[in-house]
């Protein structure tokens, strides 16, 4: 039979009767502040199957510690044997889920989670308990990428369901009941730590996907554990007690929050992505700029270099009129996050997907628009004019390429995307450029070479052309993520 046993706090030890088979370093995490539930489940397994859940069991382990690369590739291989064997331990329990559900106390603005939709969430569960074993341990981790992956696969029968968008609400209604009574509290924190009710809902809503989900004890009812993870991961947050202001009478009675709009989970995805594209950014910068010290002065200097260029581009005052043209659109294209999204960025984390943005394009496009993707280094230090009766100058060069492409987004047009250029060429024409490297004076802009570039670039652009590029594009992105 299989056995767990705990050596010291993120030690274990997996036996096979009495012989240890595998030492677990666990990671600092909530899942192995309480592993004990993770080992007495598996142990339950393995007393229900014996032999036939052991053998596979320990195949696997010493599968996985010998795979290397292919460890990802095993996990998916063996997904359909591990969902068997939890699916017939729990359907062994005979366990009654009806139980946790009392629908006559269900209102028509009560959030009732059916029997079925218990029963998926506990066998849900039950995978990531045996997922754990490796998702939760030094060495044995996946990547990110990957992780997601399995992760995906093994709740697919959730993700496919009301199942998460209902938790989702739970979440988001047992929060806002918070905020009625603490609304100042809430304003105060929004304005200090520049952190809204609505971003720790999808913070919560994470945690529980990720760390509670799979601490569900399949005798006990899962929602009454989330909602009390949500009341004391407010009562944290707040740093107040709060006995007595919020009641929960049973597990499907809470009322729907009147006044936010659905769409705002699409905002905060958004918020998410942006926030960890400059994450990205920010770090991929440090590293050229430590880079570029080691080399100037022998590694003394990165410090120092580091806070010039925070202090620098903090105070940027204005976006550039390439982060409009160029970057917002290119980004946009790649994340899916609507342009307007794009437009509410401060000029300083502006300047910063510019950085990572020029990166991107100048790895794609090797050689190409080195003219026009050089200014992505560069910020303006005045206020570009919204209008500009700039004209090209490069006539001809645009409608030999038009000529030859015939297709504006469908359309033989040669008229609108000159006037496009002419209005991009022009609001960069009379800027003082800064480079964000090293804060030098951008000496005369070659706006010659930077038309040809633009017509170019913007009529393949235009035209769809560029779809192979932009999907090159893309994986590095998320090979950044």
């Amino acid at each position: 039979m299989i056995r767990f046993e705990q050596k010291e706090q993120k030690d274990w030890q997996i036996l096979y009767d009495k012989t240890a088979v595998v030492n677990l370093n666990l990671v600092s995490s909530s899942i192995t502040n309480k592993f004990s539930i993770i080992a007495n489940f598996i142990e339950g397994i393995s007393k229900t199957f014996e032999k036939k859940f052991d053998k596979w069991f320990l195949r696997l382990l010493s599968s996985y510690y010998k795979s290397g690369d292919l460890r990802f590739t095993l996990l998916m291989e063996n997904i359909t044997e591990l969902k068997s064997f939890v699916n017939g331990y729990i359907d062994s329990r005979n366990i009654d889920f009806s139980q946790f559900v009392d629908e006559s106390k269900a209102k028509k603005s009560s959030i009732l989670f059916a029997a079925g939709e218990i029963e998926k969430i506990i066998k849900l569960s039950g995978y990531l308990k045996m997922y754990a074993i490796f998702s939760n341990t030094e060495g044995l981790k996946l990547d990110q990428k990957l992780h997601r992956k399995v992760y995906n696969e093994l709740a697919a029968e959730v993700l496919d369901s009301d199942v998460v968008f209902k938790i989702f609400n739970v979440i988001k209604t047992k929060t806002f009941r918070y905020n009625l009574t603490d609304r100042y509290m809430w304003d105060y924190i929004k304005m200090i730590q520049c952190k809204s009710i609505d971003v720790h809902v999808i913070e919560i809503f994470n945690f529980i996907m990720n760390s509670i989900l799979v601490l569900c004890e399949e005798d006990r009812n899962p929602i009454t554990y989330f909602i009390g993870v949500i009341d004391e991961s407010v009562k944290w947050f707040l740093r107040s007690v709060y006995k007595g202001s919020i009641i929960y009478d049973d597990s499907i009675s809470t009322e729907d929050i009147h006044g936010l709009n659905i769409n705002n989970l699409k905002t905060y995805a958004y918020n998410d992505t942006l926030g960890r594209l400059k994450g990205i950014a920010y770090e991929q910068i440090y590293e050229s700029l430590e880079e570029v010290s080691s080399i100037t002065f022998g590694g003394d200097g990165s410090d120092q270099t580091i806070t010039e260029f925070q202090n620098r581009v903090s105070n940027i005052k204005y976006v550039s009129p390439l982060c409009e043209c160029l970057v917002f659109p290119v980004l946009s294209k790649l994340t899916s996050i609507p342009y307007s999204h794009f437009k509410t960025l401060s000029p300083e984390h502006a300047i910063v997907l510019s950085v990572y943005a020029q990166r991107l394009l100048t790895e794609t496009f090797v050689g190409e628009y080195r003219s026009l993707l050089s200014l992505l280094n560069y910020y303006p230090s005045d206020s570009p004019s919204p209008v500009t009766t700039y004209k090209l100058k490069a006539v001809h060069d645009h409608i030999n390429k038009q000529n030859h492409l015939k297709d504006f987004f469908g359309f033989n047009e040669k008229i609108v995307p000159y006037d496009i250029l002419s209005y991009f060429v022009g609001r960069i024409s009379r800027i003082n450029f800064y480079s964000v490297w090293d804060g030098k004076r951008l000496v005369g802009i070659p706006l010659s070479k930077i038309e040809l570039d633009m017509i170019d670039f913007y009529t393949l652009f235009f035209a769809r052309k560029l779809e192979k590029q932009f999907e090159q594009m893309k994986k590095a992105m998320s090979t950044d993520f």
